[in-house]
């Protein structure tokens, strides 16, 4: 099974740009080992993929991810309500101690001792309108612009509500995640042609290019440490559109007419919401 998550692993990242560098199914097989995560398993199949790191005085839900075939089923709601469920109890993913402390003084006079809050906030970059959707029926709020010193007060920064100490460690974070591909690149796709050696080095840093290109269209949702655990109704759904429609997100694709002569793969993926922009550099071209 884990063999098999691994593979699945390498193969969505490699499509998916907005994701980290994919690594082999044996490198991601080992690292699923290391790093804590939640699996969505349906019928013996991994369909569903999210993973934790802490990032600052915050917990970051990274890489969260549907099979393609399983996309627009609800399956990230899933996914979310166990990594929710993993990130409200699991206190070693907090770096707390597992024995909450006692105050020995207060229960010798019969007070009441209040549990003091131990968990992280929790935060998600997304620009997808779909897991943007999930995250808001989760219980997240997206975050509202706010002045922080990095924009030296002058203009409101989208990051703003994230601690200083979140912030230097969000920049360090994905300086580390692109270094390697900035250094060596990774792989094209088995169908791409082979360009020129110029062309060849950006292609093989496409990834890079792909979010820079979309670094102002991600948005950051913060889950409170002290936030209840509810998900919102059906009925809230028009309410949810409005907002996303607030934070710039495009959730109109299903009302949109379908294009002229695309093929059945192409339709069902634009029924489902799956139709996306062009990457920044088409690699899909066979010779």
């Amino acid at each position: 099974m884990v063999m098999q998550t691994g593979s699945m692993l390498a193969k969505w990242k490699a499509e998916e740009l907005d994701l980290c560098r994919p690594l082999s199914p044996e490198k991601e097989e080992a690292k699923l080992k290391k790093t804590p995560h939640e699996l969505l398993i349906e019928d013996g199949r991994c369909v569903g993929h999210a993973a934790f790191r802490r990032l600052g005085s915050c917990i970051e839900l990274s890489t969260v991810v549907i099979d393609p075939l399983f996309r627009g089923k609800g399956r990230s709601h899933l996914l979310l309500h166990a990594s929710i469920t993993r990130w409200r109890q699991d206190r070693i993913l907090h770096g707390s101690s597992v024995q909450p402390p006692v105050d020995l003084a207060a229960a010798i006079r019969g007070e009441k001792v209040k549990d003091k809050v131990w968990r992280k906030h929790m935060i998600c970059f997304t620009r997808h309108p779909s897991l943007a959707a999930a995250l808001i029926a989760a219980g997240f709020q997206h975050s509202q612009p706010r002045r922080r010193w990095w924009s030296l007060w002058l203009m409101k920064h989208p990051n703003g509500e994230l601690s200083t100490r979140t912030y230097w460690a969000l920049i360090l974070n994905r300086l580390l995640l692109n270094l390697p591909i900035l250094l060596f690149g990774e792989p094209l796709p088995s169908a791409a042609k082979r360009p020129g050696l110029i062309r060849l080095w950006f292609q093989r840093r496409r990834r890079i290019f792909h979010q820079l290109s979309h670094l102002s269209h991600y948005c950051l949702f913060i889950l409170s440490a002290d936030a209840p655990f509810t998900t919102r109704p059906q009925s809230d759904a028009e309410d949810m559109q409005e907002r996303l429609q607030a934070m710039g997100l495009d959730v109109s694709i299903h009302a949109h007419a379908r294009p002229e002569g695309s093929s059945e793969e192409d339709l069902e993926a634009w029924d489902e919401g799956r139709k996306d922009e062009t990457p920044f550099v088409d690699l899909t071209e066979e010779e």
